[in-house]
């Protein structure tokens, strides 16, 4: 676990209520959403919490509600999270197993950890914030760094991940907690499967070993724990791994390493543990729509916090009298004086795999992940819009039609599809010809068919008018993967693992596949560095990656993704014109898209190793060169989507944000 100092970035709390400015990358105009949700801290001291994002750590103010700052974007990709007890510090874990220690007034990074590439487990400040401690996934020992500098200054060992061979319907677990005693002297973490260490501090040396714990032999595990604030007692609950509940909380002394005390009542799918400064042992039974907050010791029903989606975080503050729960729609906090607070998370948290323009570019229609509802976003004001239809799926798709009156919906099942009139409001029709998910759906341009395709290689071909099937056909290789119109409404391309294939409409005949060999016949057909030529001929990998095909607006040319090339081919010969190499760190193709006027082509790709960013490259058709290059999305971009007059390009990616880019200085317009 190295020690990387780190430079004073130029993050700092924003002034800037208009929080879809903030922390923007060059060539971005605003950021819509806050980010795929992952972990929350609060700290009781200022009254402030933060919240870990795939694009970065929002600070919140308690009493205001509202964000007040926005740190760590330089890469993004948050999964933990934690506050100092005075509320001074905070420490982030993210994906590459980087932790970073920032100051809360400037949110200037202090210093940098190499912690785990598999994830952190559990992340913490030390009683007098001197110090930061981390637990890894998988049995990952603990660590213990200085504060100020990262410096590494102790480990603790996590004895034996497999101590013998799994039994039938056994599992391990990926969480593995820790705390610190209030005085700052002991240390208590998973040292084995049912085991739970007491190290003391000072001394460097075991001063309790307490289990092993009752119910962890087979399915069950410590989920959380805390200290009693006399640091005499521990505090654990244990949660079963194949239900997800609790099974019950112990209490333990320490000193004479027994069990004094045994709760049942609790079997959320979360419980967290506290003790208040009086030592009271509160305990939050948190459930997929409600959390309970209980006085333990009296059984004493404290408070109910109700929400409508499963909760992605749980924590309570160090001294109990604080606990937080965040939702993809809310974050609710309760207090000791019985108050609750809720605030509503207005954006969508999960990613968009579908963004349409309107034809006035005013509106931009997303659907989410694990939204039921189609998202309306107002351009100009940058705020999500009352939805005109009530769609109730959390399937990943949805296709816009040209006259822009109708919406076609992956059903709930994932296997159906809904079709909505936008300005009646109402589903006018079912559409059931799959056994599989669907991933793949397209109106024509003509606004005459509608595709959908499935992940068993089913394609169907509907006609709008009547909505019948009017043709079906099974690809080459499993899974749909997408499908496109030619811009006369007569030919489609779709894509599968085999290639990319050209049909015809009416006849539903097989027109041809262009090539997809890993090489073309001829270098001359490469637009590149020479010697990035010469090492694509001589690679003895030929992987394939065929995820994305277009037509150009003029239906002349075919642009699709292959492995580390964007290849461009004639839509009439299927011959190819040329391929476009590209850096290693950005070989996946995800999407491709052509603008409206047809003279820019925008290519995104999937994350690669070594990637603070993903790139999205702006291609000039006329000469094929790489002429501007966007880089934000900190993970895959999902898809693209020009304005009609090409001003704008938004852009979508797996760390749950839209990027409105403008492109007028690249344009020329």
């Amino acid at each position: 676990m190295d020690n990387q100092q780190s430079q004073a970035t130029t993050q700092s709390p924003q002034t800037n209520i208009d929080v879809t400015t903030w922390e923007l990358p060059d060539g971005a105009i605003a950021r819509l959403g806050r980010g795929v949700i992952r972990d929350i801290a609060i700290s009781p001291e200022n009254r402030s919490f933060a919240v870990a994002t795939h694009i970065g750590t929002w600070i919140y103010d308690l009493d205001s509600k509202q964000p007040i700052a926005l740190l760590d974007t330089e890469r993004g990709m948050v999964n933990k999270v934690a506050l100092s007890n005075d509320g001074q510090w905070i420490a982030t874990h993210n994906w590459d197993g980087i932790i970073k220690i920032h100051e809360t007034d400037t949110c200037q990074c202090v210093a940098k950890i190499k912690g785990w590439y598999k994830g952190t487990s559990h992340l913490a400040f030390s009683p007098d914030n001197q110090y930061v401690v981390a637990s890894g996934n998988e049995y990952g020992d603990l660590y213990l760094w200085c504060r100020n500098t990262g410096n590494y200054v102790n480990r603790f060992k996590v004895e034996g991940r497999v101590e013998g061979k799994l039994k039938e319907g056994e599992k391990f677990p990926t969480r593995y907690p820790f705390c610190l005693s209030p005085n700052g002297k002991l240390l208590a973490y998973i040292s084995r499967r049912s085991t739970l260490s007491v190290q003391n501090l000072t001394k460097k040396d075991c001063f309790a070993r307490i289990g092993p714990f009752r119910k962890t032999t087979r399915t069950g595990y410590v989920h959380d724990i805390t200290f009693s604030p006399c640091s005499q007692f521990l505090a654990a609950s244990i949660r079963d791994l194949n239900t997800r509940k609790n099974i019950e909380v112990q209490v333990w002394n320490i000193d004479q390493e027994t069990l004094e005390t045994t709760y049942t009542d609790f079997v959320g799918t979360r419980v967290r543990v506290a003790f208040t400064p009086d030592g009271t042992l509160q305990i939050a039974d948190v459930y997929d729509d409600k959390a309970v907050i209980w006085n333990a010791c009296q059984g004493e029903k404290i408070a109910t916090l109700e929400y409508k989606t499963t909760p992605k975080a749980v924590c309570f503050s160090e001294n109990g009298q604080l606990c937080s729960i965040i939702t993809s729609r809310e974050i609710s906090v309760w207090d000791a004086d019985s108050s609750i607070t809720v605030i509503p998370i207005q954006e969508p948290s999960t990613p968009s795999n579908a963004m349409f323009f309107s034809q006035s570019d005013n509106v931009l229609v997303c659907k989410h992940w694990s939204e039921s509802n189609i998202v309306f976003w107002d351009v100009s004001k940058r705020q999500r819009i009352h939805s005109p239809i009530e769609a109730n799926s959390t399937g990943k798709m949805c296709a816009l039609s040209p006259c822009e009156e109708l919406l076609a919906i992956i059903g709930e099942d994932r296997q159906t599809l809904e079709i909505w009139n936008i300005t009646s409001g109402s589903q006018i029709a079912e559409l059931s010809e799959h056994q599989s998910y669907i991933p793949t759906l397209v109106f024509s341009p003509t606004g005459e068919h509608l595709i959908s395709g499935d992940i068993d290689g089913k394609l169907v071909l509907w006609n709008v008018q009547r909505w019948e099937k009017q043709h079906s056909l099974m690809g080459q290789a499993k899974e749909i993967r997408t499908a496109v119109f030619h811009p006369n409404g007569k030919k489609f391309a779709t894509a599968d693992a085999a290639g990319y294939h050209l049909w015809d409409v009416e006849s539903n005949k097989h027109l041809g596949s262009p090539t997809v060999n890993y090489t073309l016949p001829d270098a001359s057909l490469y637009k590149g560095d020479i010697r990035e030529i010469q090492r694509r001929f001589k690679m003895k990998s030929k992987m394939r990656w065929l995820r994305t095909v277009t037509f150009s607006p003029c239906g002349t040319l075919i642009a699709g993704g292959l492995w580390g090339e964007i290849r461009i081919w004639d839509a009439a010969t299927l011959e190819p014109r040329i391929g476009m190499l590209l850096p290693e760190s950005c070989y996946r193709v995800g999407v491709l898209v052509f603008s409206p006027c047809g003279r820019y082509l925008a290519s995104g790709t999937w994350w690669g190793n070594g990637s603070d960013k993903t790139s999205i490259r702006i291609w000039e058709v006329a000469t094929w060169e790489n002429i501007h290059t966007f880089w934000g999305h900190p993970s895959d971009i999902q898809n693209l989507a020009f304005s009609k007059n090409g001003e704008l390009l938004a852009s979508s990616s797996y760390e749950g944000t839209i990027l409105l880019w403008d492109m007028k200085p690249i344009i020329g317009s």
